[in-house]
């Protein structure tokens, strides 16, 4: 899978920018981590690679075609997790799992398999039958991530999935983003730069609107003359994207 963007600028209401002319290419497989402050345009890039918005000026491709005329097909090949997502507070978790299940099309002999699958990669077997109003804000995180999971997606798109998860479970869920990476595309967006460091092996830093780095983790640790990511981030951040 290859998704594309090429000179990509997008303004909402009152001309803000939230993206300005961005060029990238992104290609399976591979674990790209996207780090930058609030309001850098983290959040409006996945939604135009999710089809969610349409560029102001640009274009965004899909094996080099554009990615809003196949939107089914990317729909249909798509695992993703929002940084804010709803969940039915009635259902169990097999319940909404099931509804995720029908929503993105799993052929019906599949489903219950699926929902197996996402629930032991997930460790919610115990909440397996518990209205998800009674889950956790950890569980629920879970939940959330399992429906990403469901009908194993050539492209996975998270939006701070570690967000409310305790140390143990965000390297349990690094080394399952890694795993699922050797042979998709997964873009994981997070301010835990950890998480970065660990299993990425792109990174892309954004603030205001534009990108100041892409590259590998190492490469960022090397250019900024530090030995943790953390602190090469920090001082590629303080210096305005200079070196």
């Amino acid at each position: 899978m290859k998704l594309e963007l090429r000179n990509v600028s997008k303004f909402y209401r009152g001309k803000k920018v939230a993206l300005s002319n961005v060029t990238l290419r992104l290609e399976s497989p591979g674990l790209v981590g996207l780090v930058g402050p609030n309001g850098a345009g983290k959040s409006t890039l996945m939604k135009l690679l999710t089809a969610n918005l349409i560029p102001s000026q640009g274009e965004v491709l899909l094996n080099d075609n554009s990615l809003i005329a196949q939107e089914k097909k990317l729909k249909a090949s798509l695992g993703y997790l929002p940084q804010e997502f709803g969940l039915f507070e009635d259902l169990t978790t097999a319940q909404f799992l099931d509804y995720m299940a029908a929503l993105k099309q799993l052929k019906s002999g599949s489903i219950r398999s699926e929902i197996d699958r996402v629930i032991e990669a997930t460790n919610l077997q115990e909440k397996r039958h518990a209205r998800i109003r009674t889950l956790s804000g950890g569980q629920k995180q879970r939940v959330g991530i399992a429906q990403a999971l469901l009908g194993d997606p050539e492209l996975m798109i998270l939006d701070e999935p570690t967000v409310g998860l305790d140390p143990a479970e965000r390297v349990a869920f690094r080394n399952l983003f890694s795993k699922n990476a050797h042979d998709k595309l997964v873009i994981l967006s997070t301010h835990i730069i950890e998480d970065v460091q660990s299993v990425c092996n792109r990174l892309l830093v954004l603030d205001k609107s534009v990108v100041l780095y892409d590259g590998t983790p190492e490469g960022l640790m090397e250019r900024q003359g530090e030995a943790s990511l953390e602190a090469a981030y920090m001082r590629l951040m303080s210096a305005g994207g200079k070196a």
